[in-house]
Order: structure tokens, then C-alpha cells, then sequence
């Protein structure tokens, strides 16, 4: 995925999104934008934005406001976004924009409308809080980063495989390298890269404790990149850390966590797509 492919869709005159003229306001730092055509689905997503500001709030909350594109079919989501094939996309997030498909086009529950609404609004104060408008696509904040921390924000994990399929998974596959690729390997095997990603991400909080991840976002704001922010603020080079994962995986180390295991829904829930986000 290229981080820079909303901002370009949205500026673009033959984009889907520019029909979406019907504005509603959500609070004082939300605006839901439509073709005035799915109303309940507007009502829907503007309940979900609301019961989103507790997640938020345990970062910090949104520093700048978001609008949110709902657009009506799939079909028109991947336009939006430049994407082709991706059945399982439901939304996609920058800097101060999402776009979601309207909940009743793929039956969405309202636990899992709220789940994914706060997933892509973590995702934008991520963006928002390591940059600015203008220097957040540079940051270089890998999949793995983006997508455990929107996942475990919003209480996702009952969605994906557990520490030992993913484990099972990457000793099935060594030549997969999902810390390199997870972008790419992504569209193929979302599930699995998902649940990477979150228990990358759980590993990295685990170690860490949330109090020391903030000081990763305000270093990058600061003008770094995602690798040096990261090393500066944890006192651990990425590397080593994404090599001590690998280990605590290939170990089966957490089987002596004592952690009960997360088991994926039988049935896979769509997501979002790795940013332009």
C-alpha cells in the first residue's frame, strides 16, 4: 500500500467521494459525509463515532478533526482507495479522513460497526499525533505498528488466529517475511498478517507498557522516522526487537505466558485495509 493514495484519491475530480455533498456533523470534531441516500447507515456510523471517544481518549484523543466518507457499495470503496480485489476491505483511513462502506451493504452489528470505526479513527490519531498534514505519510510506521495498535484499541482480538496458528503459520512459510512484507502479503493473507501484526503488538506493549509508546509517536513528531523514534524512545533498535518476536514465536515462548488463548471468530469479520490510512 502506498501511504499517500487518500489524499491523492480525494483530490482527484472523477473520485466517488466527490458526490458525497450530504454533511452531518458528529460533536464539534466529526463530520459524516454522504450522497444523502442511507440514512440509517449515516445515523449508524454517527452512534459508532460517539462510542469511539473512550478508545481514543486512552491516547490522548484526536488532535484534529476527522471527516468520514460513507460510500454505498464496495465497489465504490475500492475506486476510492485504488484497489482492486481486496473482497475483505470495509474501510480506509489517512491523516483527517476515513472512508467505510455503509455498514448495511455487508451486514454489519453494531459491536462491529463500533469496533471498526474505532479501529480507523485510531489509525488517524496515530497519523496525527507522530505528524502533521504534511509529514505524517513519511513516517514510515510499518504494518505491524499501524494495524496492532488500531486492533487492540478497538478490542478486535477475538477476530484473528492465535499466538500458535501464527506461529505454525510463519514456521509453514520462513520465506515470508512479514515485518519486510506485510504490506504486499496483506491482500493475500490478511488474517494472518493481521494477527501478526496485533501479536507484534502485544509483545512490543507487554515489554513496554503503553506509558512508554507515547514518547514513540512524539518522537516521529518530532522529525523522526518510525526506526529511529522507536529506538530513542525504548532504548531498543527496531531490529532487535523485531528479531526478539521472531524468537518468542518460533519458541512457542508464550505457552508459559499463562495467557488464555485468543480464538478467531469462525468466521473471519471484514477490515480495513493497511493506510493510505
Amino acid at each position: 500500500m502506498r501511504w499517500c493514495a487518500c489524499a491523492l484519491v480525494l483530490a482527484s475530480a472523477c473520485s466517488p467521494l466527490s458526490r458525497l455533498v450530504v454533511s452531518q456533523p458528529v460533536g464539534e470534531r466529526y463530520s459524516v459525509r454522504s450522497d444523502g441516500l442511507i440514512d440509517a447507515d449515516i445515523g449508524r456510523v454517527q452512534a459508532a463515532i460517539e462510542h469511539a471517544s473512550e478508545g481514543l481518549a486512552r491516547w490522548g484523543g484526536l488532535p484534529q478533526p476527522v471527516t468520514v466518507y460513507v460510500v454505498n457499495t464496495h465497489e465504490e470503496l475500492e475506486r476510492a482507495v485504488h484497489r482492486r480485489g481486496y473482497d475483505w476491505l470495509r474501510a480506509w483511513a489517512s491523516y483527517d479522513e476515513v472512508i467505510l462502506q455503509a455498514p448495511s451493504s455487508w451486514r454489519a452489528g453494531d459491536e462491529t460497526l463500533d469496533q471498526l470505526v474505532l479501529h480507523e479513527l485510531t489509525h488517524c490519531l496515530l497519523f496525527q499525533r507522530s505528524g502533521t498534514r504534511e509529514t505524517w505519510a513519511g513516517k514510515q510506521v510499518p504494518l505491524w505498528f499501524r494495524e496492532g495498535m488500531a486492533i487492540a484499541n478497538a478490542g478486535q482480538q477475538r477476530q484473528y488466529p492465535t499466538l500458535e496458528d501464527t506461529a505454525q503459520w510463519l514456521s509453514r512459510h520462513p520465506e515470508r517475511d512479514v515485518f519486510a512484507d506485510g504490506e504486499a502479503l496483506s491482500r493475500d493473507f490478511p488474517a494472518e498478517v493481521y494477527a501478526f501484526s496485533l501479536h507484534a503488538w502485544r509483545f512490543h506493549e507487554d515489554r513496554f507498557g503503553l506509558e512508554r509508546l507515547q514518547p514513540v509517536l512524539e518522537q516521529m513528531r518530532a522529525g523522526e522516522s518510525f526506526a529511529h523514534a522507536f529506538g530513542a524512545a525504548l532504548g531498543l533498535p527496531l531490529e532487535n526487537f523485531q528479531r526478539d518476536f521472531l524468537v518468542f514465536l518460533k519458541l512457542r515462548a508464550f505457552r508459559s505466558i499463562g495467557r488464555p488463548p485468543l480464538r478467531p471468530d469462525t468466521k473471519l469479520l471484514p477490515l480495513r485495509a493497511p493506510p493510505g490510512d
